[in-house]
């Protein structure tokens, strides 16, 4: 007898498929990407958040600041990691996000508001770890990360980020590993530790 199959029995491909098509129908009406990046929307988009993976854990607390698409977030949570928030100001953004969670049966949440004004839960703080693909300046999310009290993070960064990472040495102290990316040749992944400010 033919079984139609539930989400929840679905491959982390198959979810990806599903939000893929969802992401080229909403990005006709409201700005999530790049329109000529949908060109090649797994190498640019897919790919390059999976290739974080190997620096989470699946206990950590991962905090997507400035999510836009849920990118990484959205792809993180297919991938198994059940302690993802989103956190995207823009609303119109947010009803994209609360759309794909339900239609694809996702576990994760989602803030909408300022990330300044984001509260971490306590019992969180010790796994808490802040990802961004393209929210701002290194500079500007160390401050995120000191207000919020999270002591890492984890960056996608572009060609300028040697500048990025002399500009907030000039405000804050910080350990970080620079690893190359592995979609972009003039970008990295930026891992970050023990901020404090000057």
């Amino acid at each position: 007898m033919f079984r139609v199959k539930h989400f929840e029995d679905m491959t982390q491909e198959e979810l990806i498929r599903l939000y893929i098509e969802h992401l080229i129908k909403w990005n006709q009406y409201i700005n999530l990407v790049q329109y000529n990046s949908l060109n090649d929307v797994y190498e640019r988009h897919i790919t390059d958040c999976m290739q974080i993976n190997k620096f989470l854990t699946k206990d950590d607390y991962i905090i997507d600041v400035g999510s836009g698409a849920g990118l990484p977030g959205v792809i993180l949570s297919m991938s198994g990691y059940k302690n993802v928030i989103l956190c995207e100001k823009n609303y119109k953004k947010c009803i994209f996000l609360h759309d794909i969670k339900s239609k694809l049966k996702l576990d994760y949440a989602i803030f909408n508001g300022d990330i300044f004004e984001y509260q971490v839960p306590e019992q969180k703080l010790k796994s808490a770890v802040l990802v961004s693909r393209a929210f701002s300046s290194l500079e500007k999310l160390l401050s995120v990360m000191e207000r919020l009290k999270v002591s890492r993070g984890t960056f996608h960064k572009g060609r300028t980020y040697k500048n990025e990472i002399e500009e907030a040495s000039q405000v804050y102290h910080f350990e970080f590993e620079i690893e190359p990316s592995q979609t972009a040749p003039d970008s990295v992944i930026l891992n970050i530790s023990e901020v404090r400010r000057k």
